[in-house]
């Protein structure tokens, strides 16, 4: 064997080795780029894997470090179908916030987790933070310096019921979701609104779900029996459905005297509760006699939906709801009662919220009881009316300093939960109310984005699919790469 071919079969030996070794070491940088970069391609048609633009700018200025602890084992949430979609969106946040946020699964039977605090121990995290007293498997934990908070895996999800009362998961809502926790657990205080709930209310828990969505805390009071918490920044009676007395009303007076926010949702079919009317009055507003109805925008006749629209610049957060309702979707109203004004008092100031559309609304009288039919008539009285008023008033806090107390009357029936969750995040009473809550909010920005629907013709990639391409790239490319070096060296060396 002359020298040469020495040479040559050398060459070729390590030719072939380092190409080997390229391969492992791609391999090696590719994972490792996945996981600190979530290098991944999401071939949904929705972008479900993909960040929301809000999400991404919102992560980018996490600057501390938070803690979000999967209570299941990774191996576990990767194999199942629904939860794999929840893990690598977690990859996602993780690698988006420059790894600040470090994502942890922890199998809640063994009690322990990586981590300086708490003695690594869950049930130690448990009792400090009231908040995960009744964590379970498959719960998220989002955790801070500050404070911290818990979801379970499929509240990230939108989900429908069938006639038969079987759910099933219909799109992804995670980046809501997550972002409004990492926003409660990150800001440096917290505002708190008060649901009364001693009068009968009955709208509360997607309302309540939305301020929580803002960032707020949410509690209840008996206001017959209670005080107004001291830091209370907006208060609510949602659909009250009988009277306040004479004591809850010096309360709410006491409480707007000092710069207090008071929403009150009437029920369009409330019953006459003079001391609440008079208490109204005195600000301005009187709900009429009459219900509205919509010749254009009753698209759910039983119910007489009808379409509305945000009054522009009515309030910061609705400078630009002039176009958003009136040209791509009308709010969808219930049938409510119209609400007027005695106008700018001295001292007030009145400015209509949501107004309904003037052309096709109108009214009929119901001081007689009873609508013979919800089909317009010569004598109703024609739109536009308006459905909500933001009331405010100059006064001093407690401090002696100026502030504005704020009386914000609306319809309830808008917010109703089976009303709001048959239109989904994009419907514009829920941007509305969360548009509302971020004017009062003095803590925060808004948060509002809106979910992503899982379509029936994206291209998923199960998890034996996934472990089929791995094996492929891993082993099988590699094993062809070697035999096609083994059969060269081979070749040339019977030449």
């Amino acid at each position: 064997m002359n020298m040469e071919k020495i040479k040559t079969k050398g060459f070729t030996v390590a030719a072939t080795l380092l190409f080997l070794a390229a391969v492992v070491l791609l391999n090696i940088l590719v994972g490792m780029l996945t996981d600190r970069f979530f290098l991944k391609v999401d071939i949904t048609d929705t972008g479900i894997y993909t960040l929301s633009d809000r999400a991404a700018e919102f992560l980018s200025g996490v600057n501390e470090t938070v803690d979000i602890i999967v209570l299941s084992e990774e191996s576990t949430w990767l194999g199942s179908n629904t939860y794999t979609v929840i893990a690598n969106i977690l990859k996602n946040y993780s690698a988006a916030s420059g790894g600040n946020i470090r994502i942890q699964y922890v199998n809640p039977n063994l009690n322990s987790f990586d981590g300086p605090k708490y003695n690594n121990s869950l049930s130690v995290l448990k009792d400090s933070y009231s908040e995960l007293e009744d964590m379970t498997r498959n719960d998220i934990i989002i955790l801070s310096e500050r404070r911290a908070t818990i979801l379970t895996a499929l509240s990230l999800f939108s989900q429908s019921r069938d006639n038969m009362g079987r759910s099933s998961i219909i799109g992804v809502r995670a980046d809501q979701e997550l972002v409004s926790a990492l926003v409660y657990v990150l800001n440096e205080g917290i505002a708190r609104v008060v649901f009364i709930d001693n009068h009968g209310e009955a709208v509360k828990n997607h309302v309540s779900m939305l301020f929580e969505r803002s960032g707020y805390v949410t509690s209840s009071i008996n206001l017959a029996i209670e005080d107004i918490p001291e830091d209370t920044a907006l208060l609510i009676t949602a659909s009250p459905q009988f009277d306040f007395l004479s004591d809850e009303i010096v309360k709410l007076e006491q409480f707007l005297a000092v710069g207090g926010n008071l929403m009150i949702l009437y029920d369009p079919q409330m019953e006459s509760m003079p001391m609440l009317e008079n208490f109204m009055a005195e600000w301005g507003i009187v709900i009429e006699n009459k219900l509205i109805f919509d010749d254009t925008y009753t698209f759910i006749p039983a119910f007489g939906v009808i379409g509305a629209h945000v009054v522009a610049g009515a309030l910061p957060s609705t400078a630009d709801a002039e176009a958003i309702t009136s040209e791509v979707r009308p709010m969808g109203v219930f049938v409510a009662r119209p609400l007027t004004s005695e106008g700018t008092r001295g001292g007030f100031s009145t400015n209509p919220l949501i107004q309904t559309f003037s052309s096709s609304s109108y009214a009929k009288d119901i001081s007689a009881g009873g609508i013979a039919t919800h089909e317009r008539e010569s004598g109703d009285e024609s739109g536009p009316f308006v459905l909500a008023y933001h009331v405010s008033r100059l006064t001093r806090d407690d401090n002696n300093n100026h502030v504005n107390a704020n009386l914000i009357v609306a319809g309830a029936a808008w917010f109703d939960d089976s009303f709001l969750s048959m239109y989904g995040d994009s419907f514009y009473n829920i941007i509305f109310m969360i548009d509302l809550a971020n004017d009062f909010n003095p803590f925060g920005d808004r948060v509002f984005i809106p979910g992503k629907d899982i379509s029936n013709n994206q291209m998923p990639v199960s998890s034996g699919a996934a472990r089929t391409i791995l094996i492929l790239l891993v082993i099988i490319l590699p094993l062809l790469i070697i035999g096609a070096g083994v059969f060269v060296w081979r070749k040339r060396r019977h030449q």
